[in-house]
């Protein structure tokens, strides 16, 4: 199976960002973040990987990897201190060991009750992200007691399962002298898995501890060798086509308090949470300056007088040149091109996804108004490390001798504070290894009922294995190879949640904005068409401020200016009305 070569008109990951490393980090202690990269890149080759900004994927793949695998030689080592001594014949230790564990477990169960006594109401997962482990906590409770009233555990119920608790450990324990008593000479093999187990967390501990600091100190994180998944993985990153997941159709009402271009799922795989559009894009019809009076027939341009590849030429080279300057005035800019085609599309014409995109292609998607390779000029700036990703999208269009200028803005904001403790003070070097491989010790009673999962790790294993490295160049019947999932979208915070770095995003995406503008104007005035309506179209989108930029902002019975009342909702029926609602003068 052929894999598509990276193309050079998209700019390759080189040096090892900030992002790069905390993401590596993140598949060390985050669990449910391991899980996501190896399901959804690592052993799924019938999808496509998707565009990464500001980190290199590769090194993150490699890294779950290692991850998976101290996990897997951790519960190994659980699971064969109960086995092991059964096979060799030794049943006794083996209930020995079977029944320490199990008191662990309900000393676990007993700590996740009282937590719920002191928050009564447990926050639920982060949607979004799905990284936490409330899940989990409940799960646990469900073996002991019946869940009510959204969490809320009641007295009774808390005594009932402690008293559970109680009995099944005195059962353990009893267990447990009767046949240390019956069998005294079981106990040394039962103490010899106990050691093995304790030996495994301490190592464990210290070996990933180990890991978080190489990859805090490590000039590259990206491996010499290559893997063959790895290599596909890596051209898909840095391929100039986008394969995006249409919603599904659906027969809801739309909200009419919300206007968006795309939806409640932005197109922009990978870029991150879409933050700004123009709504709608500027149309300027092509005339000739200073024809204002003479008739349409006259003024316009029948032929227009520049293609739209040309003026996407032009903003290119106006936006590189902010990242030339030098000093602390420089504007790091990463320009490329993006086409974005449809999952389904593509099932339907293979034609659409090519191998390979030279520069003639290029301009002939560019200047085919309606095709389904949309094309979009990229501009992305990078702030602290990559962990802040602001992305500029332009689309041009020119058809009915009118062009048309559209752009939208994404951001990806930071990666969670657990993904970056190696780099606080006392959690790297020498004495965070001890601390780490202490702690890995005290939280096996955690790991206990985790120990099922190496059959999930097996398995994907094995697809990792046996698939394939790459099933997307070569249609399949009912595969649809569009990306699902970003690993840098489900780590990053949300645009609501940014604080102080918002208006420094914000101002870098308004500089590249009004660049952008400003060189299509120069442009228009360079081909003899009035640029006039342009100009006044970018003056209000330049002045424009909450209207434009910001969250989901919803206006709803306000009064402006003297004598004026508020109404009802947009979309609320004539005629009706809510008593004791007005305005304020």
């Amino acid at each position: 199976m052929t894999s598509d070569a990276p193309v050079p008109a998209v700019e390759a990951v080189e040096e090892t960002t900030a992002a790069t490393r905390h993401l590596c980090a993140g598949v060390h202690v985050d669990e449910r973040f391991r899980d996501l990269v190896i399901d959804e890149v690592c052993t799924a080759p019938h999808r496509r990987v998707a565009p990464s900004y500001g980190f290199d994927i590769v090194p993150v793949m490699r890294h779950a990897w290692r991850a998976a695998t101290l996990n897997v030689l951790l519960r190994v080592a659980v699971i064969g201190a109960t086995v092991v001594p059964a096979l060799a014949g030794a049943l006794p230790a083996t209930i020995l060991v079977t029944c320490g564990l199990a008191l662990l477990w309900l000393l676990h169960v007993a700590v996740l009750l009282r937590r719920a006594e002191s928050e009564p109401r447990l926050k639920r997962g982060s949607k979004r992200r799905g990284l936490g482990s409330a899940r989990e906590h409940r799960s646990l409770m469900a073996l002991l007691i019946t869940w009510k009233h959204a969490g809320r555990l009641k007295y009774s119920e808390k005594i009932r399962a402690y008293r559970k608790i109680g009995t099944l450990a005195l059962a353990l324990v009893v267990t447990g002298l009767i046949v240390a008593v019956l069998y005294p000479a079981q106990a040394f093999p039962a103490l010899c898995s106990a050691g093995a187990i304790v030996a495994s967390c301490l190592t464990v501990g210290a070996v990933r501890q180990m890991t978080l600091n190489h990859i805090l100190r490590a000039p590259h994180l990206r491996p010499r060798r290559l893997s063959a998944r790895q290599r596909v993985a890596d051209a898909q990153q840095r391929h100039i086509c986008a394969v995006y997941q249409r919603p599904r159709h659906c027969e809801d009402e739309d909200d009419l308090t919300r206007f968006t271009l795309f939806g409640d799922e932005s197109p922009f795989i990978g870029a991150g949470e879409l933050v700004y559009h123009w709504n709608p894009p500027i149309c300027i019809q092509l005339l000739r300056p200073g024809s204002d009076e003479a008739p349409l027939h006259e003024c316009e341009h029948p032929v227009p007088p520049f293609q739209a590849h040309e003026l996407v030429e032009y903003l290119r080279e106006a936006v590189r040149q902010l990242d030339t300057d030098n000093g602390e005035v420089r504007l790091p800019t990463h320009v490329r091109d993006r086409i974005y085609v449809a999952e389904t599309d593509v099932a339907a014409d293979r034609g659409l996804f090519p191998a390979h995109i030279d520069e003639k292609d290029l301009h002939a998607i560019i200047d085919t108004p309606g095709s389904k390779q949309h094309h979009f000029l990229e501009i992305s700036t990078p702030v602290e490390g990559a962990e802040f990703v602001a992305t500029v999208l332009l689309r041009v269009s020119l058809q009915g001798r009118t062009l048309s200028i559209s752009t939208a803005a994404c951001v990806l904001a930071h990666t969670p504070r657990s993904f970056q403790y190696a780099e606080e003070f006392g959690h790297n070097g020498a004495i965070a290894v001890v601390w780490a491989a202490l702690r890995e010790m005290v939280a096996l009673p955690k790991e206990i009922p985790r120990s099922w999962r190496i059959i999930r790790y097996l398995y994907a294993l094995g697809k990792s294995v046996l698939l394939p490295c790459d099933l997307t160049m070569s249609p399949i019947r009912n595969v649809l190879i569009g990306t699902r999932v970003s690993i840098r979208e489900k780590a990053a915070q949300a645009w609501s949640k940014i604080q102080l770095e918002k208006s420094d995003i914000l101002g870098r995406m308004k500089t590249i904005e009004r660049r952008l503008l400003r060189a299509a104007s120069d442009f228009l005035a360079a081909n003899d068409v009035d640029n006039s309506e342009f100009n006044d179209r970018a003056l209000k989108i330049i002045n424009s401020g909450i209207f434009n930029f910001g969250d989901n902002n919803t206006f709803s019975n306000n009064a402006v200016g003297d004598g004026a009342q508020s109404g009802g909702a947009a979309n609320q029926p004539a005629g009706q009305s809510s008593q004791g609602s007005g305005g304020s003068r």
